[in-house]
């Protein structure tokens, strides 16, 4: 499995670490065997009769992913509505503006609320992040539902 790494960021200790270690894992070679990764992720495997091999980093490394990068945040007062089982645009409109107002996300990012208040986070490489809508709708109050009149 290719290691995810940031985007534009040369790969860290850790993520060499994680490229040698996945790379040593699935290749059985003799005692006395030396992997190395560079920054790019290529590794070198060096026998030890000092002939080599090596794999691409395009092999074994991979940008990591918006929805990898971000993780939403759930509002801290879910949107009151008259039916949860059926959320109206009006209301998903509202769940949409409370869960873009929560989070910082990347420009050309898209969020959606459909009619069970469950809203889709769709970042601008296609990938998506959801909260369920049991966080983010809750049914509204007879209070909220009315307005008296004054007589």
């Amino acid at each position: 499995n290719p290691v995810k790494v940031e985007k534009n960021k040369k790969e860290r200790k850790e993520e060499k670490g994680k490229v040698k270690m996945n790379m040593e894992t699935a290749n059985k070679v003799p005692a006395g065997t030396v992997g190395t990764v560079d920054n790019k992720g290529k590794a070198t495997i060096t026998y030890p009769d000092t002939t080599t091999d090596t794999i691409p980093g395009s092999k074994l490394v991979r940008q990591e992913t918006d929805a990898e990068k971000n993780t939403p945040n759930v509002p801290a007062n879910p949107v009151p509505v008259a039916d949860t089982s059926n959320v109206n645009k009006d209301e998903q409109a509202k769940v949409q503006k409370n869960v873009e107002d929560a989070n910082k996300v990347p420009a050309g990012t898209v969020v959606t609320a459909d009619d069970k208040g469950k809203a889709t986070t769709t970042y601008p490489d296609t990938t998506t992040d959801t909260i369920p809508g049991s966080k983010l709708v809750r049914q509204e109050t007879d209070a909220e539902k009315n307005t008296p009149n004054v007589p």
